[in-house]
């Protein structure tokens, strides 16, 4: 096998000593670092030489670790200011009182009592002779190759260290001695010509490949894994009800995700007293108590759907609170009116059916578990036609749904919004159970303003985190899927 040029002169410069460090070799050679390591790597996988290899360490300080290298540890700083006295907890701020504090309290270095801070005899302690960390810091700071010697010294003081994210160390391993093999000072004895490793035009177009050998390829050489560009498993999901949507004609639509209690509760006429609504299931936001609905003949509309269905004061504050919407739902709430309302209207006059569809993210107060979250998607779906029945809506979600390649079924339940009501279900065949996704039915006259007989909307809202544990063999939590790891995502099948 002929060998190239860079190869050769591995092979001569070993042949004279037997044995050289990389540096040496590469003096040696004349050539480059990379060149002779690449010629090293070929050489080696023949057996021409033998490579001997030390593990290094390489330290360097974070960002975060060269500024308290530099201005002294959080901890330290704190100490500094106890010494002229003891001071309140609630007075304390920054890096110093919330970072400082909480590993001087580590430490043992403060007392807390009553609500103030104040040094404790092992703090006292400290501060005459400084802390073992900061000492170890400003010393790598200055040398780097001080490691090995104080990982020796002081390998609590390095572990505490590296787990604050104050030390970068990463570990690698490094040439120390390339020796010459029998088999490698043979070849170079019998090798006197390179070989074509690569053609190009001017050896095509003047034949000087003619008479020549050709340096082979190595098959088994190992390369780095290609990793291709892959999308993350949810934004997949998404994507695939998202074409199943519009493939059976529907148009998306958006809606706010801080929106008013009126929208995400009221005007899906669900009373101001129901459970849904407290605190423990619903996030209300500080800061920005009210939201203006606008609408007043709506908000009449509904002010009296409520009075009259579920007798009680109906109060325009509870529903102008500012919440994180629990569902799409409001947005099908939104269209729902705007299209009714505009039915029949002249220019404003559309031709039924319509069909609209929601994604987005929605925020519940659960308790967290395999199937739930407080933060997830969710699909909402409306068709807003003349003589919708159940037998349409079962047909549309059973089409929508066939990409999950489930079996689905429907069970009598109740929702303010809907009557009548119904749960759907898919059934998990790896977890041999049925999985609740969602919840559907025909929307109430008292949300529509319309009397049955007329035009009915059907509407229905489908988690899609859930969809994820019955068709992804991959995901057993739906907490999975914002797992931040390259790795999980690459070892995720694609579906």
């Amino acid at each position: 096998m002929a060998l190239h040029r860079y190869e050769r002169l591995v092979l001569s410069a070993l042949k004279g000593s037997g044995a050289l460090d990389l540096n040496s070799l590469t003096k040696a050679c004349g050539i480059g670092t990379d060149e002779v390591l690449w010629a090293l790597e070929n050489l080696g996988r023949r057996g021409y030489v033998g490579i001997s290899r030390t593990g290094v360490s390489e330290v360097t300080l974070t960002k975060e670790g060269a500024e308290y290298a530099k201005e002294g540890l959080p901890e330290t700083r704190l100490l500094d200011k106890l010494r002229e006295g003891t001071i309140l907890v609630k007075e304390l701020s920054g890096k110093d009182g919330q970072i400082g504090m909480q590993w001087a309290k580590r430490k043992e270095l403060i007392r807390i009592s009553n609500g103030a801070v104040m040094l404790s005899d092992r703090g006292v302690s400290a501060m005459e002779k400084g802390l073992d960390g900061e000492r170890v810091l400003r010393e790598l700071n200055r040398d780097s190759g001080s490691y090995g010697r104080l990982r020796k010294e002081n390998g609590n003081v390095v572990s505490e260290l590296i787990k604050r994210g104050l030390l970068s160390v990463k570990e690698r391993q490094r040439i120390s001695m390339v020796t010459l093999t029998d088999a490698g000072e043979r070849a170079v004895d019998m090798n006197d010509e390179e070989g074509i490793g690569a053609l190009d035009r001017s050896i095509i177009a003047g034949r000087a490949w003619e008479g020549k050998s050709f340096k082979t390829y190595d098959t088994d050489v190992q390369v780095e894994e290609a990793i291709g560009a892959r999308r993350h498993p949810l934004a997949r999901n998404i994507e695939s009800i998202r074409r199943a949507y519009i493939s059976n004609g529907f148009r998306e639509v958006a809606g706010p995700v801080i929106d008013s209690a009126f929208w995400v509760f009221d005007s899906l006429f669900q009373p101001q007293d129901h459970p849904a609504r407290d605190a423990q299931d619903t996030f209300y936001l500080s800061g920005l108590e009210e939201m203006e609905v606008g609408n007043k003949e709506y908000v009449r509309r509904v002010r009296e759907a409520h009075t009259e269905g579920w007798h009680y004061r109906w109060d325009l504050d509870t529903a102008q609170e500012a919440v994180l919407r629990t569902h799409t739902t409001s947005v099908s709430a939104r269209y729902i009116y705007d299209v009714l309302s505009g039915i029949g209207s002249g220019s404003s006059k559309r031709e039924l059916p319509i069909k609209l569809f929601s994604l987005g993210r929605i925020f519940r107060n659960e308790n967290i578990d395999y199937r739930h979250l407080a933060d997830f998607y969710q699909s909402d779906g409306i068709i807003i036609g003349n003589g919708l029945t159940f037998a349409n809506l079962f047909d549309t979600l059973i089409r929508l749904y066939s990409w999950l390649g489930a079996e689905l079924r429907f069970k009598p339940s109740y929702f303010p919004f809907v009557e009548p009501g119904v749960e759907i279900y898919a059934y998990a065949e790896r977890l041999g159970e049925w999985v609740e996704i969602g919840g559907a039915g025909m929307v109430r006259r008292e949300i529509t303003g319309m009397r049955r007989g007329g035009i009915n909307v059907l509407a229905w809202g489908v988690g899609v985190e859930r969809l994820m544990l019955l068709r992804n063999a991959g995901v057993k939590s739906i907490a999975e899927l914002y797992n931040g790891g390259l790795g999980w995502a690459r070892r995720m099948p694609i579906v």
